[in-house]
């Protein structure tokens, strides 16, 4: 035994027995790969796995097999058909399928690996609502057993009523079962052109003969839009049951963090259901935080019984409850009511529901923007949508109505109508006097800003000194210009119809043009130029320009002319009759001394800021007064020329005055020189003087019978 042993002819037999026996067996074993993976049986299998949907399967002839480490086939250019058709439905460039060597002598197959790369497909729904691929995870598979499934490098084209989504580099990975469950992870990319997002997701999948569950989901998403980051995390427990085609993820919490704003925001959702043909969810909770150094956002979001069905959305009520805040101010915004979308006619509600409050914070309370209004919105796209609302604002009565209209190759419009009751801007006068600088409305700079044109009615607007009765009037605005045409209010105890623009210059431009009737003049002096010289009713014609930062600015450019018809009122400052009477000029100290008239008419031409005029008259029952000079209204100095006549006896030597200085305290002098003109004595002079006060005299106090 031992010689056998030591015999080199022994062994070389053993190992030529066990090379030939090995060959025979890797002869016997690739025969039977190939018997049991030939391209008919597996274009059979594959065939047979496609069920009734009437879809065919077809691959390129050259097919590789591989015994080790497990046999494996690998098919090239893999494609299946439409239905009844053969169109590409899904193309998979590659898919490798490696099979339990108990499977070449078992009749149900064990797929250790089956790896498909280089997918692509595309999901729509088709005419009778169902999806495109339904008819394919519907089909019951064979008796086969998977153990491990990868699909690498593919894309899948998801075609959905508001759009197109491509998933590239969608990745899926599974491992064998582990107690009837199994560990997945998911990944992909959407690579759109405004918000690219690259998500992953992991969890364990159990399957059943009706379905699969996956007890614990886990999905994250990473994504920019306008260089600002943007993260999604997801958890829920998910349930598929293929025959009902439905899809339903059980308490879903959800998390989405940007840098934009520093924005935060939580939700949760009971339950979320996706069937073939409808999308339901009972209640959608959800909270967001947002700001920075200078605001702070906050506020919810709630829906109820939501609804995606056939094109259609209905949404049973929603609750938007906002808060903005800053150093100085707290604004809160609610909106509510139902909500209906259909494919065909976009967004409506005809119940909203509106509410706005803000208050100041860390100071004396002052509410404004206070409204309350239900009415109805639609919005056939985003290029289209309008909106009717009743209620009230700051506590009265009002009225609004508003039409957005985008068509191509023209300029946005926005149409409005606004109707109140009453409009008190005192609670909005701080802001206003705190601007500096351009005071054109920032907002009307922004490009994408459409025209506006809004019909304005206001029975009763008050400023801080001012108020207006019956506002009519329709408000253009644009980058360059906002106009208040056929402009119509009760001023100042009178009317006033006319036009008042705004031109977005360097500085800002104005144009005031008015026709007021019937309106206490001293008040509408005293707004337009700070003078309060002249009391009365009466007409005034006004038409202005001038540009500027502030008041005085505005002064000192003012252009224009103002004409003036008053009557039963009064020149302030200065005694006519006096004057007549005694010669004696009192300084009013006290702005007590007038002179009463029953008719004053004035034209001023306006250049630069200086107001000059000729032959201005004031009639009353005893002088006649007609003057000439000129008024700088911005410093508010004066020079005027005035004759005073006997309003009895116009053949009279008429007193001539001279006024200069401020407006509020102005020098009052007989201008001795026009007096005496033409004189040449002392004595001539005296007695010139002395018998043109005896005329005026006699005319004031005249003898007794």
């Amino acid at each position: 035994m031992n010689r056998l042993l030591n015999s080199g002819k022994f062994w070389l037999k053993i190992v030529f027995f066990s090379l030939l026996a090995s060959f025979l067996m890797f002869v016997s074993l690739y025969a039977s790969v190939y018997h049991f993976l030939s391209a008919d049986r597996i274009h059979q299998f594959a065939q047979e796995s496609l069920g009734r949907t009437e879809r065919s399967i077809r691959f390129d002839k050259s097919i590789t097999r591989n015994l080790f480490p497990r046999p494996t086939i690998t098919l090239k250019n893999l494609i299946i058909s439409r239905p009844r058709s053969t169109d590409t439905a899904i193309h998979i460039r590659e898919i490798k399928i490696g099979l339990a060597w108990q499977s070449l002598w078992t009749d149900g197959p064990v797929i250790e690996k089956w790896v498909v790369s280089g997918a692509d497909a595309t999901l729509q729904r088709t005419q009778d609502g169902k999806w495109s691929l339904q008819d394919i995870w519907q089909q019951q598979s064979r008796n086969a057993n998977l153990n491990r499934l990868i699909i690498e490098n593919s894309s899948l084209r998801l075609r959905l009523i508001n759009g197109e989504y491509l998933i590239e580099q969608f990745g899926l990975n599974t491992k064998a079962p582990d107690s009837g469950t199994r560990e997945f992870s998911v990944s992909g990319n959407f690579n759109h052109s405004t918000i690219p997002v690259s998500w992953q997701g992991s969890g364990l999948l159990e399957t059943a003969p009706n379905g699969w569950k996956i007890p614990t989901f886990h999905l994250t998403g990473e994504g920019r839009l306008n260089d600002e980051t943007i993260k999604v995390v997801a958890d829920s427990a998910l349930t598929w049951l293929p025959k009902q085609s439905s899809l339903q993820a059980d308490n879903l919490a959800l998390r989405a963090d940007s840098s934009y704003h520093d924005f935060h925001l939580t939700a949760q959702v009971p339950r979320l259901t996706f069937n073939t043909d409808h999308v339901f969810v009972d209640t959608f909770n959800s909270a967001f935080t947002a700001g920075s150094e200078a605001e702070q956002w906050s506020g919810s979001l709630k829906l109820d019984k939501g609804k995606l069905l056939d094109g259609k959305a209905l949404l049973e009520s929603f609750k938007l409850n906002a808060n903005h805040r800053t150093a100085q101010w707290q604004t809160n915004l609610s909106v509510s009511g139902p909500l209906v979308w259909q494919k065909t006619d976009g967004l409506k509600s005809d119940a909203l529901h509106i509410t706005t409050l803000q208050d100041t914070v860390n100071r004396a309370p002052r509410p404004r923007y206070i409204s309350l209004l239900d009415g109805s919105f639609s919005m056939t796209d985003l290029r289209h949508w309008q909106g009717k609302f009743n209620g009230y604002f700051d506590r009265q009565p009002a009225a609004l109505s508003f039409k957005y209209s985008n068509e191509a190759g023209e300029v946005p419009l926005f149409e409005a109508g606004l109707a109140l009751q009453k409009l008190s801007l005192s609670p909005y006068w701080e802001d206003l006097e705190a601007q500096s600088g351009n005071i054109y409305p920032e907002f009307l700079n922004d490009d994408s800003l459409p025209n506006i044109e809004a019909q304005v009615k206001i029975n009763n607007m008050n400023f801080p000194g001012l108020k207006l009765d019956n506002i009519e009037t329709l408000i253009s605005a644009d980058r360059q210009h906002i106009a208040f045409t056929n402009f119509k209010a009760g001023l100042y105890g009178g009317q006033t119809e006319g036009g008042i623009s705004m031109a977005n210059t360097v500085p800002t431009s104005y144009h005031l043009q008015q026709n007021a009737r019937g309106v206490q003049i001293r008040p509408l002096l005293q707004d337009l130029f700070g003078f309060h010289s002249f009391s009365g009713t009466g007409d005034a014609v006004i038409d202005l320009t001038s540009k500027g930062q502030d008041r005085r600015s505005l002064l000192q450019l003012l252009d224009g002319t103002l004409s003036l018809n008053v009557s039963n009122g009064a020149w302030h400052g200065l005694d006519m009759n006096n004057i007549l009477q005694s010669g004696n000029i009192k300084k009013d100290t006290e702005n007590n001394l007038q002179t009463p008239f029953h008719h004053f008419s004035l034209h001023s031409v306006i250049e630069k800021g200086v107001s000059r005029h000729i032959n201005t008259e004031l009639l009353s029952d005893s002088v006649r007064v007609i003057s000439s000079g000129f008024t700088n209204l911005e410093t508010q100095e004066l020079s005027e020329e005035l004759l005073i006549y006997n309003a009895r006896n116009p053949d009279s030597r008429p007193v001539p005055l001279k006024i200069k200085g401020s407006v509020h305290n102005p020098s009052i002098t007989l201008d001795y020189a026009q007096l005496t003109d033409g004189l040449e004595t002392p004595q001539e002079k005296q007695k010139a003087l002395e018998d043109t006060f005896r005329e005026q005299w006699n005319w004031l106090m005249p003898k007794r019978k």
